[in-house]
């Protein structure tokens, strides 16, 4: 029982995971995504807030007080206590300007949750794709030292007797070493990204699968009409739009905001009355207008921003674009041509070799095809990547 149990433990701990599942699961748990949402709640209290007048201010007077006899509150007209009430009405637009610029801070802010989240799912999907090929590199270098030994173990008989088989075993130690080497360096950078995709899924991931078909690229128009989706782009776009709400708002603060004030006045020998006062500031030092100049350029330099952050990208989404080609065709060079053309001459090098030909020459081939198969795995690798970079470049997240 016992060992079925630690079997099924087994068999949970290796299935296999979608990129898009693990993608998933990082927009639902990843802490810098959650403290977007929380300035995005935030700031829905603000937008409330908003539409609200100024707090009304509540005042208590008592109006001439007598020293020779201060509690005697009857001896002239003048004398009162009074309660009074002010309150400032805003002038008209200003709330709909202030919630428009909250509203416009919120756009900001849900398209850097996007940008976040576009940039979050590209790098799961390099990780995944870098796992990937760690884990194919190891795989290959494992078949290779397998076959060394092989070879070794065939030719030991041979090799008191015969120089050149002696000299071929060397070789093949120094390309077990060299193989061992390497596998200790992708072992341990193996180890050091799956605990980097750990932390961007922020969650254990057992294995993961990706969708890993090489096809021809599109063409680069393809991805460069996509541009408007790019989620940076979009942010760059609403910070724009707040620039803009920001200059309406100061604008509009020239416009002086009037007040009203209510008092009660109680008098002891005399009739109590109620008085009315109207008011408002008087912007006669010109900050307000200052303060709109700099709004406009501030919309100016926003502007400005987003034109450049379009350029930079439409060089990125270039720069990606040729990354793909370049190893697409690298991978099929290899895949069609060099691979296929090395694997051939190691088979006549091995047909040779049980003819007693020498085992040197065999394992330098071998070396070289072994590292053709690592540069084809490492072209398919960049070509993912180069297409994870590219989604992320046009908007998509999934």
């Amino acid at each position: 029982m016992l060992r079925w149990f630690c079997l099924m433990l087994a068999a949970l701990a290796l299935h296999a995971e979608s990129v898009d599942a693990l993608i998933d699961k990082a927009l639902e748990r990843h802490d810098s995504l959650k403290a977007i949402q929380q300035r995005l709640e935030a700031l829905d209290a603000m937008a409330d807030k908003s539409r609200l007048f100024a707090d009304p201010e509540l005042s208590l007077s008592v109006n001439d007080i007598q020293l020779d006899d201060p509690f005697d509150r009857s001896l002239e007209p003048m004398q009162f206590s009074a309660v009074s009430v002010k309150q400032k009405f805003p002038w008209f637009g200003k709330r709909d300007a202030a919630t428009g610029e909250v509203e416009a801070r919120k756009a900001v802010l849900f398209a850097s949750l996007e940008a976040a989240q576009a940039e979050l799912a590209m790098r799961i999907r390099q990780s995944v794709y870098t796992l990937l090929e760690y884990r194919r590199r190891l795989a290959l270098l494992d078949d290779y030292l397998k076959l060394a030994r092989q070879q070794v173990e065939l030719n030991a008989a041979y090799a008191s007797t015969q120089a050149g088989r002696h000299m071929g075993m060397m070789s093949a130690e120094l390309v077990r070493a060299k193989i061992d080497i390497r596998r200790e360096k992708l072992a341990a950078a193996l180890k050091a990204e799956k605990a980097r995709l750990t932390y961007l899924v922020q969650s254990p991931v057992g294995t993961a699968e990706a969708d890993e078909t090489v096809a021809p690229p599109p063409p680069e128009e393809q991805f460069l009409q996509q541009l408007d989706s790019n989620r940076g782009y979009r942010v760059m776009i609403a910070g724009e739009k707040v620039a803009e709400a920001d200059v309406k708002v100061r604008e509009l603060s020239g416009n002086a905001d009037p007040f009203l004030s209510v008092g009660y006045y109680h008098r002891e020998a005399y009739p109590d009355y109620v008085s009315f006062t109207v008011g408002a500031a008087l912007p006669i030092y010109g900050a307000q207008s200052d303060d709109a100049e700099a709004a406009r350029k501030a919309q100016l330099a926003a502007a400005s921003a987003a034109d450049d952050y379009r350029a930079k990208t439409v060089r990125e989404i270039k720069t990606a674009y040729a990354s793909l080609v370049a190893s697409y065709r690298t991978y099929r060079i290899l895949t069609d041509e060099s691979v296929p053309l090395a694997a051939h001459m190691v088979e006549l090098s091995d047909a040779k070799i049980r003819g007693g030909s020498d085992l040197f020459a065999y394992f330098d081939l071998l070396e070289r095809k072994l590292g053709l198969d690592e540069q084809r795995i490492g072209a398919k690798a960049d070509y993912l990547r180069s297409r994870a970079t590219l989604k992320a470049l046009t908007g998509g997240i999934r």
